[in-house]
Parts: C-alpha cells; sequence; structure tokens
C-alpha cells in the first residue's frame, strides 16, 4: 500500500513502482497493489476507499502480509492493520521519520516503535529509524534497485543529441542534476561555490521545487545565465534524453536540520544508464553510490573537493568515460529488481512464515 505512485512524479513514486514490479515480477501473481497515484491533496479522498479495500482483500484472504509504503501511511493504517491481526511492515524513507513538525514527531516516536518491522532504504534512514525508538534487530536496510533500460540510443548518440537540443557547443563538459528542487539537494550552493570557478562546463538543471527561486537568483547573481540552464519539470522523454547524455551527474547535497536524502535513486538511475555520478558523501548517498565502483562520492559542501574531482573529468573526458561505462555495469549488478526483490521477500517471509505478499 502506498500514497505515492506515479503517474505522480517523484522519488518516492520511482521507488514505489520499482517495489511493486519487483514483488510482482518475482511472486506467483497474487499480489495485490493499492495506491494512490494522485496528488497530496487528494489523498484524504483515496485513504477512506484504500482501507476499504485492504479489509475486503484481508478478510477474503487474498492478503497474507501487508508492506505499508512509508512511515506517514503506516501512522494512519496501524489501527486498521492491529484490528485485522494481518502481519505487517512499513518502508521508511527518511524524511518521514525525521520531519521535524512537533505533533508528527510525537506521533513517530510513540507508534513506529510498535511497527512489527522497518524496512529502511538506507543505513542512514536506519539510524533515524533506530533513533526514534525502534529496536535495531526490527530494522532492516534493504539495498534498492531499479529497472535496467532496455534497448534506447547508444550513448554517444545521446550525448550528441544532447548537445545538440541545448545548443551546447563540442569539448564542453555537460553537468546535470534531476530532482526535486528543495534545500537539501545542495543546488543552489553548488552554483554559488563550485561552477563559477570550474571553466569548460555548462550546467543542466531539471526539476521544480520551493528552492527553485533561490536557484535561479544565484544564477543571476553570480552571472551565469551563459552556463546554466533551468529547465523546470521535464517530460519523462526529455529525462530519460538528460541521464543518458550527460557526461556527469551531479548531486551535491547538503545537510539541512529535519531533512534528509533517504536514499538518492536517481544517482543509480543515471549510473545505470552510463553518466559518471559524482555525489554528497552524506546520508543515503553513502548507499546509493558505491565509490570508485559506482561513481563517486565527494565531500559535502567542500568547494575544493568538488573542484578537484570535476577538474579532473574537464581536463581527461575519454579517463572519465571509461570509469563511467565500467560503473555502469558494476551499477547494473549491484542494484537491480531481482536481487531487490529476493531480499524483501526474504525479509517479509520472516515475518509471515514463508507467505510472501
Amino acid at each position: 500500500m502506498t500514497r505515492k505512485f506515479p503517474p505522480s512524479v517523484g522519488g518516492m513514486e520511482t521507488l514505489a513502482a520499482d517495489v511493486w514490479a519487483t514483488l510482482s515480477e518475482s511472486g506467483a501473481g497474487e499480489d495485490r497493489l493499492v495506491a494512490h497515484g494522485g496528488s497530496n491533496s487528494r489523498m484524504p479522498w483515496w485513504l477512506p476507499g484504500a482501507v476499504l479495500r485492504l479489509v475486503r482483500l484481508v478478510r477474503r484472504g487474498e492478503v497474507q502480509h501487508v508492506l505499508v509504503g512509508d512511515v506517514l501511511l503506516y501512522l494512519l493504517l496501524r489501527p486498521v492493520l492491529v484490528a485485522l491481526g494481518v502481519p505487517h511492515a512499513t518502508m521508511a524513507m527518511g524524511k518521514d521519520v525525521v520531519w521535524r513538525q512537533p505533533v508528527y514527531q510525537w506521533v513517530v516516536r510513540r507508534v513506529l516503535p510498535r511497527a512489527p518491522r522497518v524496512l529502511a532504504i538506507s543505513s542512514a534512514t536506519a539510524a533515524t529509524v533506530v533513533a526514534a525508538g525502534v529496536p535495531a534487530d526490527r530494522v532492516e536496510v534493504v539495498r534498492l534497485g531499479v529497472g535496467i533500460p532496455e534497448g534506447g540510443p547508444a550513448r554517444q548518440e545521446s550525448r550528441a543529441r544532447l548537445r545538440e537540443r541545448y545548443g551546447i557547443a563540442d569539448g564542453t563538459t555537460v553537468l546535470v542534476t534531476v530532482g526535486r528542487l528543495v534545500r537539501r539537494k545542495g543546488v543552489a550552493w553548488f552554483l554559488d561555490a563550485v561552477l563559477p570557478d570550474l571553466g569548460g562546463a555548462v550546467h543542466l538543471v531539471a526539476g521544480s521545487g520551493p528552492d527553485a527561486a533561490r536557484i535561479a537568483q544565484v544564477v543571476d547573481e553570480r552571472g551565469l545565465a551563459d552556463r546554466v540552464r533551468l529547465l523546470g519539470a521535464v517530460s519523462p522523454e526529455d529525462r530519460e534524453l538528460l541521464m543518458r547524455g550527460a557526461d556527469v551527474f551531479v548531486q551535491p547535497n547538503i545537510a539541512v536540520p529535519g531533512d534528509l536524502e533517504g536514499f538518492g535513486l536517481v544517482a543509480v538511475e543515471a549510473a545505470v544508464r552510463g553518466s559518471l555520478v559524482l555525489a554528497a558523501d552524506l546520508e543515503g548517498l553513502r548507499d546509493a553510490v558505491l565509490p570508485g565502483a559506482t561513481g563517486e562520492l565527494v565531500a559535502s559542501g567542500d568547494p575544493a573537493a568538488w573542484h578537484e574531482v570535476l577538474r579532473a573529468v574537464v581536463e581527461d573526458p575519454a579517463g572519465a568515460e571509461r570509469r563511467a561505462v565500467a560503473f555502469a555495469s558494476r551499477c547494473r549488478a549491484e542494484y537491480s529488481r531481482e536481487r531487490m526483490g529476493a531480499q524483501l521477500r526474504a525479509v517479509l517471509e520472516l515475518e509471515t512464515g514463508g507467505h510472501g505478499a
């Protein structure tokens, strides 16, 4: 059960779709999905019907285990799950544990520790779950997996198409960032502290969010209009082109109190498509990027460290591309849906006596 699912767009929606695809592909075709694919404002209208469907499925014997998509939804559903007596577990994303709203934190610390099992999407998220009072032996870190893209244009063709699409000259290093523009993503910091002193690079930023105005202000104040393209929300096709055609996929997160990068799924998506991933050495990104194997981690908030690693890319693009190719191959093995599905079903069997659902 999830309140975040396509056609809505976002990291949680992508993750929920991947988890569902993994479970449905690895099961016997008997799994059931109860999902909300609309806006947050419509969730109160969706929830009563979702609860009624859950009750019917359990009472008919069609469901032996319930996996809840995040902590917020679990807090709402727990009374029903307990009343039905159905074995259950919840995923934990990160911000759904640490959100600093006082009433919410009060509820989290009283309800979440009663969950039979919490599946955290990273070690950083697991630490926040334990800090909220859940016994460590009931917390499991699940390595996430993504769908491996099949077909599509070759890497070199994608790079050429990306340059043509956005009018970028050959010989220029193309940096790409894709995601919701919130402060913790570090885009405003990166454009202010790193990009101005990095010659030979253009930065494409795709996404929307509350930090968009601040990012645009930095671009204006630092005179970066000719080197930064703020693309706003993009289509799935353009998102795919950006991740396939980037020389470097940059995720320069910074620490923000009350917020947390639970995993960084988009870094994995970019790596499996062949982009060289550079991400901040912070929070859940440490689980999403294996240094020297699927990408590189760079000290968060350290301009000198970012300059050093990016200059090496600009000065040796062929060497950077060779690393990206090797990283993509390793990433496909480490973050496959099949691997995630096997782990999820193993964990659920611990709770259901062998009846995965």
